[in-house]
């Protein structure tokens, strides 16, 4: 299950880069990045495990935050797919890859599997903020909720 958004931006994502993470580039290979926010230059497709419920997408250009706001679901998708598979996708232009982040809410480490009757609620919010602010309280739980 993910949540597919698609930002009208190429930045900076703050708040995940210490959290491990599957690349899909990879075969799905288990890495923990450490340092510095999350810079894009080439092709992206990356599952971040156990995320914070509240991370950062950062628009220098539009001196703009989006927070990555989440409930309920605990992996955070980040994807772009570059230049070369760009050119191979109808529904993009040969160019949007340059324009565009991909984040989604997932639960793919540990997928949810519901009986039936039961309910999953879930949220995720990309509210746009001036750049100057970022409340700075990432919060680094983890959780699932599931109810019936």
């Amino acid at each position: 299950m993910c949540f597919d958004n698609l930002l009208p931006i190429l930045e900076v994502v703050e708040g995940l880069e210490t959290f491990d993470n599957l690349d899909n580039l990879k075969n799905k290979e288990r890495y923990t990045k450490q340092g510095d926010a999350i810079t894009f230059e080439s092709e992206v497709d990356k599952i971040y495990l156990c995320t914070p419920t509240n991370s950062a997408i950062m628009d220098h250009e539009k001196k703009r935050t989006f927070e990555n706001l989440l409930d309920g679901l605990p992996d955070i998708g980040v994807w772009n797919p570059w230049d070369k598979k760009t050119k191979d996708m109808a529904d993009f232009g040969d160019d949007d890859y340059k324009h565009m982040l991909c984040v989604e809410a997932a639960a793919i480490e540990k997928p949810i599997t519901l009986k039936t009757g039961e309910e999953l609620k879930v949220r995720q919010e990309l509210p746009a903020v001036p750049s100057s602010y970022f409340s700075g309280k990432l919060d680094d739980a983890c959780e699932v909720f599931i109810g019936s």
